[in-house]
């Protein structure tokens, strides 16, 4: 309960987080443009961005987005910039972001876009088995809870889901931002059966592919899919790279084993969309692992063109 409590608003420039990486975000630079006079007396920072950069990052007006400088991060309100930048990669900010960023005109920040995911977990009955003394589901149930309180900690506004895919697919939680609420929702998932990940995919398509922002699946398996071949699910990681969804996969144990993971299939499925893929023989890694995939968001789709 503690962790998910909610931080005061006043001490929020206190208490941002200045402990993640620089180079963990693939984005461009922005050049700080003056913001318009009418938010120069407003203590809300404010980024002024034109439809084409807003259509790059998938975001829209009225969004909150974090605006990063360096090792300080901020939050932002997203609002309409003048036609006259078009498509130069140019923001505009008001003096309250100014000052929270120690930014000046002609400085460059990175637009750090809300992020929505979908946490796709292989629930078969394998997953009971266990590895080194630990039980793979419940090795994979904690690396969950260290993805979700690390995005929490990263204060991104980032959206959150889990589908459980094992004897059927099944959506455990829709993506949303009440962090508490999520992790209180991984202690349903148990094994059973076979390994449904055709329809595991195809549910996490479905649930992320309207979404703006970011859009990423995160595929956890120890399995080979029980429930179609290979060729459909790459021809579901063609369709999510369409709607640019980036799918990172994880093959837990060792590919090796007997009915184990298609490290192949795993390897392709990431290469088509954008994503990584890792190989995870030490379950005590797994939840270090979630950690690093929880902060480095995967911005491949939202470069805008040069």
């Amino acid at each position: 309960m503690g962790l998910f409590k909610k931080k005061n608003d006043a001490t929020e420039a206190e208490t941002r987080d200045t402990s993640l990486p620089s180079t963990q975000f693939r984005n461009p630079s922005l050049k700080i443009l003056e913001g318009f006079r009418e938010d120069q007396g407003s203590s809300e920072p404010v980024i002024r961005l034109t439809k084409y950069l807003r259509d790059q990052f998938g975001i829209k007006t009225g969004d909150s987005v974090v605006l990063k400088k360096g090792d300080r991060m901020i939050k932002a309100r997203v609002a309409v910039s003048s036609a006259s930048d078009k498509d130069v990669l140019v923001a505009r900010l008001n003096r309250a972001s100014r000052e929270l960023l120690f930014a000046g005109i002609g400085d460059e920040i990175e637009v750090i876009p809300h992020e929505t995911l979908m946490l796709l977990i292989d629930t078969s009955g394998s997953m009971a088995d266990f590895i080194s003394g630990i039980m793979k589901m419940e090795a994979a149930k904690n690396a969950v809870r260290e993805f979700i309180r690390s995005k929490f900690l990263m204060r991104h506004e980032d959206r959150i889901g889990i589908i459980s895919f094992g004897e059927w697919a099944s959506v455990v939680e829709k993506p949303s931002i009440n962090y508490e609420h999520i992790e209180s929702r991984v202690d349903v998932l148990s094994p059973n059966g076979s390994t449904a990940m055709f329809e595991g995919v195809r549910m996490a398509i479905d649930s992320v592919s309207a979404a703006g922002g970011a859009k990423r699946i995160i595929l956890l398996t120890d399995g080979i899919p029980t429930t179609s071949g290979r060729i459909s699910i790459i021809t579901l990681a063609k369709e999510a790279a369409q709607h640019h969804i980036v799918i990172d996969t994880v093959g837990v144990g060792s590919p090796f084993d007997f009915m184990a993971y298609d490290e192949a299939l795993l390897r392709k499925i990431a290469a088509i969309t954008g994503g990584t893929f890792r190989r995870v023989l030490d379950i005590q890694q797994l939840s270090g692992q979630f950690r690093e995939l929880a902060e480095g968001k995967n911005f491949t789709y939202l470069l805008p063109e040069k």
